[in-house]
């Protein structure tokens, strides 16, 4: 099996599982089921994408694609219960655009849209999916090593970040100052992003697997060129305070 006859099987995958989650809250009436498990739809892409694997005998099993699936199966399963804000802001015009599809019934539109937005998540998690058809040596070499840490501080960085959203709501400040937020103004963002780079370091090693930088680089830009912008837009309207805090903390690291 070639690689694009993978890629595409699995493409196509990643799209029917989507059809499922969008199908089901259609049947709900409302997009708080798509949007809890929209990342699942790429853990079962990778899953189904490791037993073809097996199944066509493409290549043995590594501890590279091991690392590379356990990775995303934590971070995929974190992602039910966070990141809704920042899933809220990267689907909305997706979602707009779905209700008007819905609602004149146009299957052909719909359908195209579910196509372009699982292309859009594809390209995303391009890293460990290329892990998962030739991912190089079974053994793992120091440049994994260095991904793994680079993930690992990456959640550990998120969670520490959420702990402390979380409960703001029993302070009563709304603007948080303390922990990684005296650093960072997104510290959750920088998170995500350390884990993607960790992924992208540790995908290296696969065979064949440069193209997925592709995916990286529209994940940082997606994160600080999109995402972050709107987050800030819309807590320098809600939160009167968050201008002075804005002053002193910067962006990201050092520059605001």
């Amino acid at each position: 099996m070639s690689n694009i006859e993978f890629l595409t099987i699995l493409y196509f995958i990643n799209t029917l599982v989507l059809i499922g989650l969008i199908s089901r809250s259609i049947i709900k009436k409302s997009p708080r089921f798509f949007l809890k498990f929209f990342f699942i739809s790429i853990l079962a892409c990778t899953l189904i994408g490791s037993a073809l694997k097996g199944f066509m005998d493409i290549s043995e099993f590594s501890n590279r694609q091991i690392l590379a699936n356990t990775m995303l199966f934590i971070w995929c399963i974190k992602s039910i219960s966070s990141y809704r804000s920042i899933k809220v802001i990267l689907l909305s015009n997706f979602l707009e655009a779905l209700r008007g599809e819905i609602a004149s019934k146009n299957i052909f539109r719909i359908f195209r849209l579910i196509l372009k937005i699982s292309l859009f998540q594809f390209i995303c998690f391009s890293s460990f999916i290329s892990t998962n058809y030739l991912s190089g040596a079974s053994h793992l070499n120091y440049l994994d090593l260095l991904g793994l840490v680079i993930c690992l501080l990456g959640i550990t960085l998120e969670l520490i970040s959420e702990k402390q959203l979380r409960s703001l709501s029993f302070k009563k400040t709304r603007v948080i100052s303390t922990g990684p937020w005296a650093v960072s103004r997104h510290p959750n963002l920088i998170g995500i992003f350390m884990f993607f780079l960790g992924m992208q370091i540790i995908a290296f090693s696969a065979i064949s697997s440069l193209w997925s930088i592709f995916g990286f680089l529209l994940i940082a830009f997606i994160l600080f060129q999109n995402i972050l912008p709107k987050i800030e837009k819309n807590l320098l309207s809600k939160f009167i305070e968050y201008k002075t805090y804005s002053e002193i903390v910067p962006k990201i690291f050092y520059f605001k």
